[in-house]
């Protein structure tokens, strides 16, 4: 009889809900792995009936590489909002078109739940559910702005299974896969006086590594700005004589001139550039009828023939609003890489409560250029952070919420009227769900963190300070294994409370010795144009140690302490307010020791000593509290893995035998690594140890 999930809307297959079990009887159950030796039981490749990617673009100032993608049905996603639910993965390629094919960029993980089905205030579905996977770009590249580099974006959705590793040709069984060309931002001319210093900048850099190159240069005094400086925007003449060779037509090029022409009638501006239209013989009353001409009311489209706003979603990791556009032309943008280039304006409006209400959050704004394509569109992305501290809710009542972007080209769109279009872009809704948590009412305070070393606070055992099962990096999805102690630097994020001030304890528990935060705290905050990262850096009071609660655009991901505790004790870290009663704190195990490896080979001293056909007899050792796994292997065979320490010393004894056959230089590898979050951002101190064998 066939297993099925009921839902109101459809009945969820038993090959989902049994997937991961299915694929451990055998890997390619469902057919997606071609040339496997394994035959196929059902064959199911790029199933898009749950989810789907709609759009990828990339972010020139950023480097992040996005997918957007829809969460269509109700359920089928194992659970609730509070459970642990599953797991949208997504990989990402870039090929540069230079004969080496897509290069691995890494992935990331979104979590998603079964969310119920219901209707907006307007009547509609809130189906499909709009989320977006971000990733930096890894891959160092770059290009001079006469050349632009334009590779081609591959971003793999799969259901609940990481794509694998540098395999750009795999199908996903549930997901799909999109391609899109990108362009990477040209490479910053620096111009520097003939008796330029730089030795300041570079000692200081050397010094404090962690710090960003503009931290570097403020510290230093050193103005980037000025040894930078940016083309300034190209004269309506120059752009009008240029475009006439092109057959750009009047009503794009000028389309800015003429809305500032009718918004200063009388300037001399606006004269000057009435005699350059006549020159040209371009009709300009043609052109004011036609860009003043009203547009429908219920219209979502102006004129999208240059650019168009395709996909909107929310990053569920970082609550980052994404919004995704095409680029059609290869002219038409005012002017090449080289030079200023003209403003794609994208605004993101919110509806917090279904009331049919929108809340104006934003403009951002993108830089286009002329650019000659390889194919027909170029896609871009661009992102605005959105505080949610005061519109969450518990997992028991899932928060989903309207949101609206509108894009128009080189003027800003309305502030005020989130229906109004301009005359070039358009504007595009979605459905996004808010990340559930503590209901805090605007306007209240309270002692409070809920992200420490990466990890979700509910996921760290306050008796062992160790994670729980189940436990995922907070910004990017990615497992933990249960039982990770925490190591390095430990940062904290929580809500932002402005205007107050807080102060972190840190208590050792094995000592009962406490000290409270006293070292200087860099954020990175959100600006609507380059630099969109700007960084601020604030010390504590000096005397009671309170750090100032900073605005949300100072500190989009809501850091609140960064320290490096050099310990492996458990820690007590608190988080008081002043003038707050009580606090609010977590216990967390730290484990700064490296796995101990250790490997012999018994040839006294002498690579050489054995010859072929030999036994090669040796021993390795490894012990670590926290060990995850190693691995014993050689050139000869003989591969072991554990996740369980050796015996004592000299530890676990081998032999391997070697043939007439066996190659005449070989190694023996050991490696080890921990279950300890280092940095608050990946898992694991590894060790290794190798020696190396020639057979007589």
């Amino acid at each position: 009889m066939k297993q099925t999930i009921k839902s109101k809307e459809f009945v969820v297959q038993k090959e989902r809900t049994n997937f991961k079990s299915l694929l451990v009887k055998n890997p390619n159950y469902f057919g997606n792995i071609p040339g496997s030796k394994f035959k196929p039981n059902y064959k199911l490749v790029s199933d898009v009936t749950y989810e789907q990617i709609t759009c990828v673009g990339y972010n020139p100032d950023t480097v992040n590489m996005e997918a957007v993608f829809s969460v269509k049905q109700s359920t089928g996603y194992s659970g609730n909002l509070c459970t642990a639910g599953s797991f949208e993965h997504v990989r990402f390629y870039l090929d540069f078109h230079d004969g080496l094919g897509y290069i691995d960029q890494g992935s990331v993980a979104m979590n998603v739940h079964d969310i119920p089905a219901k209707n907006d205030c307007n009547g509609n579905s809130i189906f499909p559910i709009k989320y977006v996977a971000t990733l930096k770009k890894v891959t160092s590249k770059s290009s001079k702005c006469e050349s632009p580099l334009l590779p081609t974006l591959r971003a793999i959705l799969s259901w609940n299974s990481d794509p694998p590793a540098a395999s750009p040709n795999w199908k996903p069984v549930w997901g799909s896969v999109m391609d899109c060309d990108v362009q990477l931002k040209p490479f910053s001319k620096f111009v520097f006086p003939h008796d330029f210093d730089l030795s300041e900048y570079f000692k200081v850099a050397a010094l404090q590594p962690k710090l960003s190159a503009k931290q570097v240069a403020d510290i230093t005094g050193l103005d980037m700005v000025a040894l930078n400086p940016q083309p300034l925007p190209p004269k309506f003449s120059e752009v009008a004589k240029l475009y006439e060779k092109l057959k750009v037509p009047a009503s794009r090029f000028a389309f800015k001139t003429v809305h500032n022409m009718i918004k200063y009638p009388s300037s001399e501006i606006t004269l000057m550039n009435q005699s350059i239209l006549k020159d040209l013989k371009v009709n300009l009353d043609s052109i004011i009828d036609l860009v003043t001409k009203p547009l429908p009311v219920d219209t979502s489209k102006a004129n999208v023939d240059y650019e168009e706003l395709e996909c909107l979603g929310l990053d569920y990791n970082s609550e980052s609003l994404v919004a995704t556009i095409k680029i059609k032309k290869n002219a038409g943008y005012s002017s090449d890489l080289c030079g200023a280039g003209s403003n794609e304006y994208i605004s993101f409006w919110i509806d917090w409560n279904d009331e049919c209400s929108w809340q104006y959050l934003n403009t951002v704004t993108l830089n286009a250029h002329d650019i000659t394509m390889k194919g027909d569109h170029l896609c871009y992305s661009v992102a605005l952070p959105l505080d949610a501290t005061f519109h969450r809710k518990l997992c028991a009542s899932p928060n989903v919420v309207r949101v609206r972007s509108v894009l128009s080209w080189n003027v800003a769109p309305s502030t005020t009227d989130p229906n109004k279009l301009e005359f070039y872009g358009n504007r595009v809704d979605a459905h996004v769900q808010i990340k559930p948590g503590i209901e805090i009412i605007t306007g209240d305070v309270m002692a409070l963190y809920n992200i420490i070393g990466g990890i979700d606070v509910d996921h760290v055992d306050n008796i062992t300070g160790l994670t729980k099962l189940n436990s995922v990096f907070a910004y990017n999805a990615l497992p933990v294994s249960s039982g990770a102690a925490f190591g390095g630097e430990i940062v904290i994020n929580g809500p932002l409370f402005p205007g107050f001030r807080y102060r972190i304890k840190v208590t050792n528990l094995s000592d009962s010795t406490f000290y409270y935060l006293t070292n200087a705290l860099a954020t990175v905050g959100w600006s609507p144009v380059p630099p969109v990262a700007p960084w601020t850096t604030q010390s504590p009071d000096p005397i009671d140690h309170y750090y100032n609660y900073l605005q949300f655009y100072q500190n989009t991901l809501s850091v609140l302490g960064r320290f490096t505790p050099g310990t492996n004790d458990l820690l007590l870290v608190e988080l008081e307010i002043e003038g707050l009663a009580g606090s609010f704190g977590k216990v967390i195990q730290m484990d700064n020791v490296w796995p101990v490896v250790k490997l012999q080979i018994d040839d006294n001293g002498d690579c050489t000593k054995y010859s072929k056909g030999e036994t090669i007899t040796g021993k390795y050792y490894v012990n670590d509290l926290n060990l995850r796994q190693f691995e014993f292997s050689s050139t000869y065979g003989g591969l072991t893995i554990g996740n369980s320490n050796t015996p004592p010393l000299p530890g676990t004894v081998f032999s391997i035998p070697t043939t007439a056959a066996s190659y005449p230089c070989g190694n023996f590898s050991l490696h080890a690594v921990d279950k300890t979050i280092v940095d608050s951002q990946i898992e694991g101190h590894h060790s290794y140890d190798s020696y190396n064998v020639c057979l007589k």
